[in-house]
């Protein structure tokens, strides 16, 4: 166990437990690991036992990890234990249902809080995309959003969207078996379909990122009706991929993640050729939109702050940094 992981003494039992599965934990171990009583286990393991996780009890001895939370539910200590040894993930929040995932880390964020704090519900009454569209969120996805303090400069703010989702996109590839693309910045598809969809909103000045809230929403068992004509959506039961637990899609995309803004503030540069590479907007022809503007042309490559370049008609380069992107196909582009 990472002594830089500031977790609490549920955390800290079930990993103990998880060092054996199936055998025998001694209660004194725990007791002696945890430096609190017999009593004070006791109430941890019922709370563990409440959020689903399957633990027996043998009297006066100890302790029996069973295994997972049954039903697919969600158990946000099972999740915080998978991700021990990461600055992600802790702690987590978990809902039944919420309006969204962003406003109690909002509320987080005002308050001080550290980064790496997240938030996970069964569904969204309320989930919003890029330009305020809603997003459907009902059960059988993974929700969640997560609070980032990133050490870059304000500028840069946009690659964390870029960070994002080459994290998310590795996940689904390594635990779902599914090849993904990304369509700048920061939408998975598979084979042209939406299968994740990304909001990240920011406190920013000129000389200091304060926060970042990214919001990610993964389509996993369901396929969505989206709020926008343009887009179809698929999920990872449509396309024929393992459907992970939503705990696994979590860890693996914050271990990601991590990784990635530790890329983007190191070797910049090389994040952002990485980037390119999985990026399927760069060689497209493209509509983008913004308010009331639209420009047209060919994505050629990203800024260095991971603003998308078009080639326009007129043979100049303009670098689009937020909006709406829409691949043209070649017969809408003749």
């Amino acid at each position: 166990m990472d002594a830089r992981c500031e977790v609490d003494n549920r955390v800290r039992v079930l990993w103990i437990l998880a060092q054996n599965p199936g055998q025998l934990t001694p209660s004194s171990a725990l007791v002696k690991e945890l430096k609190i009583t017999r009593q004070g286990i006791s109430k941890i393991i019922g709370n563990l036992k409440d959020e689903g996780i399957r633990i027996s009890s043998v009297p006066q001895k100890g302790y029996v990890l069973e295994g997972p939370p049954e039903d697919d539910r969600f158990s946000p200590s099972w999740a915080e234990m998978l991700l021990i040894d990461s600055k992600l993930g802790h702690p987590i929040f978990h809902y039944a249902s919420i309006g969204s995932t962003q406003a109690p880390l909002k509320e987080m964020a005002a308050q001080g809080r550290p980064e790496g704090a997240v938030v996970v519900a069964d569904e969204q009454t309320s989930g919003r995309g890029r330009q305020s569209r809603r997003w459907e969120s009902p059960p059988g996805g993974l929700y969640g959003s997560v609070l980032l303090r990133p050490k870059l400069l304000p500028r840069m703010v946009q690659a964390v969207n870029l960070a994002c989702a080459m994290a998310m996109g590795d996940a689904l590839a390594e635990l779902c078996g599914i090849g993904c693309e990304i369509k700048w910045p920061n939408d998975i598809l598979v084979r042209g379909r939406k299968i994740c969809g990304m909001l990240s909103e920011g406190a920013v000045e000129v000389d200091q990122i304060h926060h970042v809230i990214s919001g990610f929403g993964v389509n996993l068992k369901v396929t969505p009706i989206l709020n926008d004509p343009l887009t179809e959506a698929t999920s990872v039961a449509q396309e024929g991929g393992k459907v992970p637990s939503r705990h696994h899609l979590l860890s693996h995309f914050l271990k990601r993640l991590d990784f990635y803004l530790g890329t983007l503030r190191m070797t910049p540069k090389y994040f952002m050729e990485t980037y390119a590479s999985r990026c399927c907007t760069i060689g497209m022809r493209i509509r983008g939109t913004w308010g009331d503007n639209i420009i047209e042309g060919t994505a050629e490559g990203l800024d260095q702050d991971g603003s998308l370049l078009i080639r326009l008609e007129g043979g100049d380069v303009a670098a689009f940094s937020a909006g709406d992107i829409k691949h043209i196909r070649p017969a809408e582009g003749r």
